[in-house]
């Protein structure tokens, strides 16, 4: 824990402390290995306005809670708690939006309890930025990738970051960090538009695609992303992340229901992401990934096999240029 006091947080603030520019949704479970690494990073955060940090933690079943409550008890008016006494993921329900619905900021951040930031002005950047461009809903930058021990494995997660229009956030044509976004808080990003979906961060980036652009900050020191054995979509089979990746495209298309020019947009997304898992079956050898894909593929009425498979060499080469110029 950090020896800063909440005193001295607080002192750096011009504003009333009670009513934060900035609201931080921390969710968490089980990760008591981790989280206090997280809360530190948003606790040494050197700002001229007032924030907050919201701590969902659904029911964690090791000492995650006892340390939530410590900070709790350090930085009162600064931490808030949702503490579940039974899990709700397992109910369907998402992780970010009981935190979203009680957040009072002008502006939210997402950092899941297992991940950290690495610049400590990382928010005084992204809302100098957002309260001078009016026309951007979002601002993000970069994450390495570190295991459980802090190591680093890359040197950034997103291999292709930059500025997004608005018609690439609602098709989702965007690789966005939840633990490197700060956007505004909207109305149309509810409970119900979330829950049930794994991947809800694309959905997110699509419902918030209605209200503008987003921001790629380079200056932003990179956050940490985390890859360990106890995350959700590392513990799901290629299969099985190929049909949760499939899920949310076809979810998409729905909300686009009256938008046709983005609609055959995101059905020409569906037709390359079966293309490429079909190329990550052959560079594989995996047969079994290769059949259960291609079964999928001849069950879509939407989808056309001829147009999937012309896609196959047009990946293969992209991948080879790809790795030319690495």
């Amino acid at each position: 824990m950090i020896s800063k006091t909440e005193k001295e947080i607080i002192k750096q603030w011009q504003g009333i402390y009670n009513k934060p520019l900035v609201s931080m949704c921390c969710i968490t479970f089980n990760h008591e290995k981790f989280i206090t690494k997280a809360l530190d990073s948003m606790l040494i955060q050197e700002t001229d306005f007032p924030f907050e940090i919201i701590i969902r933690d659904d029911c964690s079943t090791d000492n995650t809670r006892n340390i939530i409550q410590e900070y709790t008890e350090k930085f009162p008016h600064i931490i808030t708690t949702i503490l579940e006494t039974e899990n709700q993921y397992s109910k369907g329900i998402n992780p970010f939006s009981p935190a979203y619905e009680k957040a009072k900021g002008k502006y939210v951040t997402i950092l899941e309890g297992d991940d950290y930031w690495r610049d400590k002005f990382k928010l005084q950047k992204q809302v100098d930025f957002l309260e001078k461009n009016s026309e951007y809903i979002l601002s993000y930058h970069n994450s390495i990738i570190v295991d459980e021990n802090d190591q680093q494995i890359s040197k950034k997660k997103n291999l292709s970051p930059g500025d997004y229009t608005q018609e690439q956030m609602l098709c989702a044509e965007v690789l966005i960090l939840t633990n490197t976004v700060m956007f505004r808080k909207v109305e149309n990003v509810t409970a119900e538009r979330l829950d049930g979906i794994l991947n809800a961060d694309t959905v997110l980036w699509h419902l918030l695609g209605h209200y503008g652009k987003s921001k790629y900050q380079e200056e932003i020191t990179y956050a940490a992303y985390r890859t360990h054995s106890g995350g959700v979509w590392s513990n799901l089979n290629q299969f099985e992340q190929f049909e949760k990746s499939l899920l949310i495209r076809k979810h998409l298309k729905l909300l686009l229901n009256d938008n046709t020019k983005l609609r055959k947009r995101m059905t020409n997304k569906i037709h390359y992401h079966f293309a490429n898992w079909l190329y990550k079956s052959f560079a594989s050898m995996d047969l079994k990934l290769f059949k259960n894909v291609f079964q999928k593929l001849r069950e879509e009425r939407d989808v056309s096999i001829v147009k999937v498979f012309i896609l196959i060499p047009k990946i293969f080469l992209k991948k080879i240029k790809s790795n030319y110029l690495r």
